[in-house]
């Protein structure tokens, strides 16, 4: 079967619990590079550790608050 998520490039807000962090731990099984963010950066290092044990992924995270346009700009 073909892995459309190999290798590619995939956002995910939220990504600190609930949906948000499982469809990064999906797609990090999957093989995509992640940029992970979310306000909550305990949550975010919790979903980061998931993601590391036992598979190793390219990812990114950032502590953002999707409700403030100028810290999506930076």
């Amino acid at each position: 079967m073909n892995n459309p998520y190999e290798g590619k490039l995939c956002v995910i807000t939220g990504a600190a619990s609930g949906i948000g962090r499982a469809l990064a731990l999906d797609l990090a099984k999957r093989g995509a590079a992640l940029a992970l963010s979310d306000i909550n950066e305990t949550g975010l290092e919790e979903t980061k550790q998931f993601i590391e044990a036992p598979a190793s992924n390219r990812w990114r995270l950032d502590r953002l608050d999707v409700a403030d346009a100028d810290a999506i700009k930076r």
